[in-house]
């Protein structure tokens, strides 16, 4: 096909390349990069605070075990109490029964008591860590938030330059052959889109070949309406 029959096509390629770069710039915006630094960070911080969050569950549930357990204790030793003293129980060996229960029983509570001083130690401890986590997710998240808008603003120029060039490629496509528009789409993937070639005496600009005697004589006699393509590399040639 002589030059005139591939003009619309080199307006093709040419908003091909374009829209590659614009792709390109799209998908590969610094601030993509600043965005899944930030993503990376906020899952990190978002497992510290479920770990805390976990560790802190577990605190309050064994405050409450030994909250329970001590209202349980100071039941039971009122009760021993009250019988200690309400008069109902006279024998010596019973009542000295009775104060060796009740001694046992504040014994016991103390002990648990001293349990629980730790645990709220715990608990604190594991509140500050929360507050810090939770101040350094609310941080990245803030971050995140900006880039992300700045990163939708930045593209959204690029988008629409995309939207842009495509209708226009669109539109000079429907001027093309399908057979040619289909060759050349076929094979645009094999040369990184750009599978257009000039024939400049007797060599392949594309890859720079030298063609045979007879392949040059073939492309000397082409007829306007055939596809000519290089023996070598096989990309479409512009005579």
């Amino acid at each position: 096909m002589a030059v005139g029959g591939y003009d619309q096509l080199l307006k093709v390629q040419d908003l091909d390349v374009q829209l590659r770069q614009l792709r390109h710039r799209f998908d590969h915006h610094p601030l993509r990069a600043d965005a899944a630094t930030l993503t990376a960070e906020q899952a990190e911080a978002e497992a510290r605070r479920d770990e805390i969050d976990g560790r802190r569950h577990e605190v309050d549930r064994e405050l409450k075990r030994l909250a329970d357990e001590v209202a349980s204790v100071e039941e039971k030793r009122a009760k021993t109490e009250a019988k200690l003293y309400d008069g109902s129980v006279t024998a010596t060996k019973e009542l000295l029964a009775l104060q060796d229960e009740s001694r046992s029983l504040l014994d016991r509570q103390r002990r648990i008591e001293d349990d629980e001083l730790e645990l709220m130690e715990r608990q604190e401890e594991v509140g500050s860590e929360a507050a810090e986590v939770a101040a350094e997710l609310a941080a990245i998240t803030g971050r995140a938030e900006a880039v992300g808008a700045a990163l939708a603003e930045a593209t959204a120029g690029i988008e629409a330059e995309i939207g842009e060039v495509s209708r226009s490629r669109a539109e000079v496509a429907a001027s093309i052959s399908p057979e040619v528009l289909a060759r050349y789409e076929a094979i645009a993937p094999e040369f990184d889109g750009v599978p257009l070639a000039r024939f400049v005496g007797g060599r392949c600009d594309g890859c720079h070949m030298q063609l045979s005697a007879m392949a040059v004589d073939r492309l000397n006699h082409i007829g306007p309406d055939e596809i000519a393509s290089c023996e070598e590399c096989g990309r479409l040639l512009i005579l």
